[in-house]
């Protein structure tokens, strides 16, 4: 075994999971921000945790409203996800710029991809400061999904965007 540097390391990690977060812009539009530094946390409350960069437009957004969604993005949405990544949602409509048809969710004002997988509505429990992240402790409301739908992962460390395939 050799010693790597931690971006080494998510390579052989990989596939990674891969979220889109969506939360909630001060205009009330949503902003998307692809995320793989995410965990389930607990069964029982059932919670979720997901970490940004401190200076995140998507995290100051969640820790100010309390509110989000953790989606697993379909299949249709792997060349989106990559663009959402490249600009911030505090200069940008990411949904306007890509073209993304969005859905509304019962029992809250963020909307998400008409294409996803899993979506998990969340409010913020806990915000904790790691190293250059900040995590983001959330309980899950509600679980909404369809496995019908193929979710995406990040390849190659976070590289690559595409479903898994078993085998």
């Amino acid at each position: 075994m050799k010693e790597l540097n931690i971006m080494e390391a998510t390579v052989l990690t990989s596939p990674n999971p891969l979220t889109l977060i969506c939360s909630k812009k001060e205009d009330g539009s949503t902003n998307l921000a692809p995320i793989c530094f995410v965990s389930y946390l607990s069964f029982n409350p059932p919670m979720v945790g997901f970490a940004t960069g401190k200076q995140s437009h998507t995290g100051k957004q969640v820790r100010e409203t309390g509110k989000v969604i953790v989606t697993v993005p379909g299949e249709s949405l792997a060349q989106t996800v990559m663009a959402c990544g490249a600009s911030t949602g505090a200069k940008t409509d990411k949904v306007a710029a890509n073209n993304i048809e969005m859905m509304a969710v019962e029992g809250s004002d963020i909307q998400i991809p008409v294409d996803t997988r899993l979506a998990m509505v969340a409010t913020l429990q806990q915000s904790v400061e790691v190293g250059d992240h900040i995590l983001h402790i959330c309980q899950v409301d509600k679980f909404l999904g369809d496995e019908d739908k193929k979710g995406l992962y990040a390849w190659n460390g976070f590289g690559k965007v595409a479903p898994a395939a078993e085998g």
